[in-house]
């Protein structure tokens, strides 16, 4: 009897042992590993490795390269107005010459040394629309010669007076002397009657022209 209980005895003492075992076992092995922490800073913003703070100035920490934007160095030369203030400006004008450089005509000495005087004025004449031209004094007669269409096409041409070109008008064709026409009288001669004016008259008509007909 003592036998059996003792085998008994050390069967339950076995198989609490093996029921022990089991349940360490099951038991998770405590952690060894280290866990690495984030520490906060009162803003909330984490410290831990490789993070950047702002600080309460709003200034970036080290390591951390500085803002650029919108800074540009000028550049030399672009967009700025070289014009000097106040720099002259040439307003010379070259003055109407004639062929041999004298200065040309004014329209009052045609008017007071050809047509004044030689009755181009008159009621017979131009002084009452003859050829459909008025001359009746300074102002008119020039708006009625220069750049005016002729009433009739002579010798080929059908302005009156054309600045700077005499031998495209047709006044100058009426008033030139019968000799430079070589012949071919297309137009008929002013004064009325006449083989044209004399050469120093001629002269000034062609310059004033040629100088363009000026007023």
């Amino acid at each position: 009897m003592n036998l059996g209980r003792l085998r008994l005895h050390a069967f339950r003492r076995a198989a609490a042992l093996a029921v022990a075992g089991l349940l360490a076992c099951d038991s998770p092995a405590p952690s060894t590993t280290a866990t690495e922490s984030s520490t906060a800073d009162p803003t909330g913003a984490s410290t831990g490795p490789g993070s950047s703070t702002d600080d309460s100035s709003g200034q970036t920490a080290s390591g951390s390269s500085p803002d650029t934007t919108g800074t540009s160095a000028p550049t030399t030369g672009q967009g700025q107005d070289t014009t000097e203030t106040g720099a002259p400006t040439s307003t010379t004008t070259e003055e109407s010459t004639t062929d041999t450089g004298a200065a040309a005509p004014s329209f009052t000495e045609v008017y007071e040394s050809i047509f004044m005087t030689n009755g181009c004025l008159a009621g017979y004449c131009h002084g009452n629309m003859a050829g459909e031209l008025l001359m009746t004094d300074e102002a008119t007669a020039h708006a009625n010669l220069v750049e005016v269409e002729s009433s009739q096409v002579t010798c080929g041409l059908h302005v009156r007076v054309v600045p700077g070109a005499p031998e495209e008008s047709v006044l100058w064709r009426h008033v030139r002397p019968i000799a430079l026409d070589e012949g071919d009288v297309c137009a008929a001669k002013m004064p009325a009657g006449s083989m044209g004016l004399g050469e120093a008259d001629a002269q000034l008509v062609y310059d004033w022209i040629a100088g363009g007909a000026l007023e």
